[in-house]
C-alpha cells in the first residue's frame, strides 16, 4: 500500500482499532451522552474502520479544491487551511494521516449522502482524532483536526399555530377519556408550554416534577441540569394525568419512577411519543407532519414573537449556543415577509409599474 511501505497492512491500522475501543468506553463513560448520540458515534467510528483497509493515498491536492468549494468565506479557515498545506509539505508522516482523512471524507461526499450525514460524520471523525492523540495511540498533531466538514444549509423549521394545537387537544379529548388519554393530553400540552425535547421529557421522573411552583427540573444533553416551566393548562392536564398514573403502574409513588408510562406501566420511549403526536396530528386534519420537535419549535416561535429576548429563549431551551437559538428569529422574518407581500399594495408590482 502506497506510503505505508514500511509497515504490514494491517500494524498501521492497529491504533485505529485499539484507540476505537478505548474510544467507545469514554463516549460511554465521561462524556455522559444520550443513547441515540452514543449510538450515532459508535456506527460513524465503526463505519471508519471498515473503510481503512480500502485506504489508498491519492493527490491531497484534489481534496482541498473539494473543500474550497464547500467552505466559507472566513479569513480565520483560509489561514487555517493554508497552515496544513504548508505543513503538509514538510512532514511525509502527518501529509499521510491527512491525506487518511480527506481520502475518506471524499469517499462519503461520493456516496450522495445529505449535508447533515457528512457533517455529523466528520465531527464524529474530529472527535475521534482528538482523542487517539489525546491517549497516545498517535503523536500530538499526527492527525488532522482542521479537515472541513460539509457547510450545511438550515431548513428553517416548522411550526404550529396555537389552533392547531388546540385541535389535536381536542382530537384527543373526543374519544374515552382514559388514564392512556389523559397522558396523551398532558405530554402534548406540557411538549408546547415547557419546550423540553422529547428525550428529555421521556427522561422525567416523578420527583423531577414540581408540581406547586409548576417547574420542571430537566436534565439535558451533555447531562446539563436546567429548570422548565409549564403553562396553567399544562399543570392542570398533568395533574389529572397523575391521578390515574397508579392505573398504569403497579408500583408505589417513591420518586425515582417515570412521570410518562405505557400501557405495561413501563417507562414512555421517544418512539412511542412520536407514533401518538402522528396519530393525533393526523385525526385533527393538521396539513403537515406533527413530531415532537415541531412542538419545541412552535413553543420557542411563539415567544419570540411576543417579544421575549432570544437569550431568554436560550436558556429555555437549554442551548449552549445562541446561534442555535437564532435560527428561530428566521421563522419570525420569513413570516412578516410573507405578511407584507400578501398586505401591501405594491409589494407585487414589476418595477416598472412601480416607476413614478
Amino acid at each position: 500500500m502506497a506510503g505505508f511501505s514500511e509497515k504490514t497492512e494491517t500494524e498501521w491500522r492497529q491504533p485505529f482499532v485499539e484507540g476505537a475501543l478505548a474510544f467507545a468506553d469514554y463516549l460511554d463513560i465521561a462524556r455522559n451522552l444520550s443513547p441515540h448520540t452514543l449510538r450515532a458515534y459508535r456506527n460513524d467510528i465503526e463505519e471508519f474502520l471498515t473503510w481503512l483497509p480500502l485506504f489508498e493515498e491519492a493527490p491531497i491536492s484534489e481534496f482541498w479544491m473539494l473543500l474550497a468549494e464547500e467552505s466559507s468565506d472566513s479569513d480565520d479557515d483560509e489561514a487555517d487551511l493554508d497552515s496544513l498545506r504548508l505543513a503538509n509539505k514538510g512532514n511525509n508522516s502527518i501529509s499521510r494521516w491527512h491525506n487518511l482523512a480527506s481520502s475518506y471524507l471524499s469517499n462519503l461526499s461520493n456516496r450522495q449522502l445529505s449535508r447533515a450525514s457528512l457533517a455529523r460524520k466528520g465531527s464524529a471523525l474530529r472527535t475521534f482524532f482528538r482523542f487517539l492523540m489525546k491517549e497516545r495511540y498517535f503523536a500530538e498533531g499526527d492527525l488532522p483536526l482542521k479537515f472541513r466538514r460539509p457547510k450545511q444549509k438550515r431548513s428553517l423549521p416548522s411550526f404550529l399555530s396555537a389552533d392547531e394545537i388546540d385541535a389535536m387537544l381536542s382530537a384527543a379529548r373526543n374519544t374515552e377519556m382514559t388514564p392512556l388519554q389523559r397522558r396523551n393530553i398532558a405530554i402534548v400540552d406540557l411538549l408546547f408550554s415547557s419546550g423540553i425535547r422529547v428525550g428529555e421529557l421521556a427522561a422525567l421522573n416523578l420527583e423531577s416534577i414540581d408540581l406547586e411552583r409548576a417547574e420542571l427540573r430537566i436534565m439535558g444533553k451533555g447531562g446539563r441540569e436546567r429548570i422548565g416551566f409549564m403553562s396553567r393548562r399544562a399543570l392542570v392536564a398533568l395533574k389529572d394525568y397523575l391521578v390515574d398514573w397508579q392505573v398504569l403502574s403497579d408500583r408505589p409513588k417513591m420518586g425515582n419512577e417515570a412521570v410518562f408510562l405505557n400501557r405495561e406501566g413501563n417507562r414512555l420511549d421517544v418512539r412511542s411519543v412520536r407514533r401518538l403526536l402522528l396519530d393525533l396530528g393526523q385525526k385533527a386534519n393538521v396539513s403537515k407532519p406533527v413530531h415532537p420537535h415541531a412542538l419545541r419549535h412552535s413553543f420557542a416561535t411563539h415567544l419570540l414573537n411576543h417579544g421575549v429576548d432570544l437569550r431568554v429563549v436560550q436558556e429555555l431551551l437549554g442551548h449552549v449556543s445562541i446561534r442555535s437559538t437564532q435560527i428561530y428569529t428566521h421563522v419570525g422574518t420569513e413570516r412578516l415577509k410573507r405578511a407584507y407581500l400578501q398586505a401591501h399594495p405594491r409589494a407585487n408590482m414589476s418595477g416598472e409599474a412601480n416607476a413614478i
